[in-house]
């Protein structure tokens, strides 16, 4: 009986070694109104506080405790730019047609207390109506290795021209489950009157 129930937690020790992630990550999402029109978002990616020391550990080339702006464009070159083959983990849905991000602009790293915060705009192939089109976000990392969340109603902005009447609705992305739907990424409709 004891070697049948060890052998039973060999076999289950991948699957909750993989059930948990390593990194945790605050997202911010600001919808960039132009004309009535999403045409991009504003990102802020806040870290936790064990994976913030570590990037700024390894980055800190000088190790004098703040990033310099050559530091900067290093991290943003060996650790964020292989996120767009992710599709910098934001993953945009207008009327059930995926959203091909193109390059990330404007991107900025600060560290606030033990937080290591990048900030990085997106900006949209096309500007999207959101009164004539359904518009959706999601942020989440498919191996769940990072854990994106969305933590509240005030970390979702709506700014610009066009944005009065219009809306940001969290919830869960059914669409998308993780670990075989052990868990479910957060995403922002829009909805406009």
């Amino acid at each position: 009986m004891r070697a049948a129930l060890f052998a039973l937690a060999l076999l289950l020790v991948p699957v909750a070694a993989r059930a948990h992630p390593h990194v945790l990550i605050d997202s911010h999402l600001v919808f960039l109104f132009e004309a009535g029109k999403i045409v991009g978002l504003q990102m802020g990616w806040k870290f936790d506080p064990v994976y913030s020391g570590s990037l700024v550990q390894d980055f800190d080339a000088d190790k004098n405790g703040a990033l310099s702006p050559t530091e900067i464009a290093s991290i943003e070159k060996d650790a964020f730019q292989d996120t767009r083959q992710f599709q910098y983990f934001t993953f945009a849905d207008i009327d059930g047609h995926k959203v091909q991000w193109p390059v990330a602009s404007d991107f900025k790293v600060l560290v606030h207390k033990d937080a290591l915060l990048y900030a990085f705009r997106l900006t949209l192939p096309h500007p999207v109506d959101p009164r004539q089109q359904k518009f959706k976000v999601s942020t989440y990392e498919e191996s769940f290795y990072i854990d994106i969340d969305i933590p509240n109603a005030a970390a979702v902005k709506l700014i610009g021209e066009g944005s009065q009447g219009c809306r940001a609705e969290i919830g869960e992305d059914k669409s998308n489950p993780l670990l075989g739907g052990i868990a479910f990424p957060k995403k922002v409709d829009i909805r406009c009157d």
